[in-house]
């Protein structure tokens, strides 16, 4: 027997949804699962015949590596000294 995939369709997603979950997002309910799909190949996931896309955190490249690191080290150079200026390690610029 064929499955009716249209009347599956029509009832693919559940009634209930929590509150706290962003508008328009709804889950699956138990006939929805058939159409949760893996591609045999690859172990890329499918929904309805669509791919499931789960995009990569963007990292840091080399440049801004360095600009961030030469922040840091700027960063606690001036903590170095202001906090010896604070505790006496040497005086403070004389202001006219």
């Amino acid at each position: 027997m064929t499955p009716d995939w249209k009347g599956m369709r029509q009832n693919m997603y559940s009634p209930h949804r929590p509150p706290e979950w962003p508008d328009g997002v709804r889950g699956i309910s138990m006939e929805g699962t058939a159409f949760v799909g893996v591609h045999t190949a690859t172990g890329e996931l499918y929904w309805d015949g669509k791919k499931v896309v789960i995009q990569k955190p963007v990292t840091l490249g080399t440049l801004e590596r360095c600009l961030v690191a030469a922040a840091a080290v700027g960063t606690f150079g001036v903590f170095v000294l202001e906090h010896g200026r604070s505790i006496g390690w040497w005086l403070s610029p004389q202001r006219n």
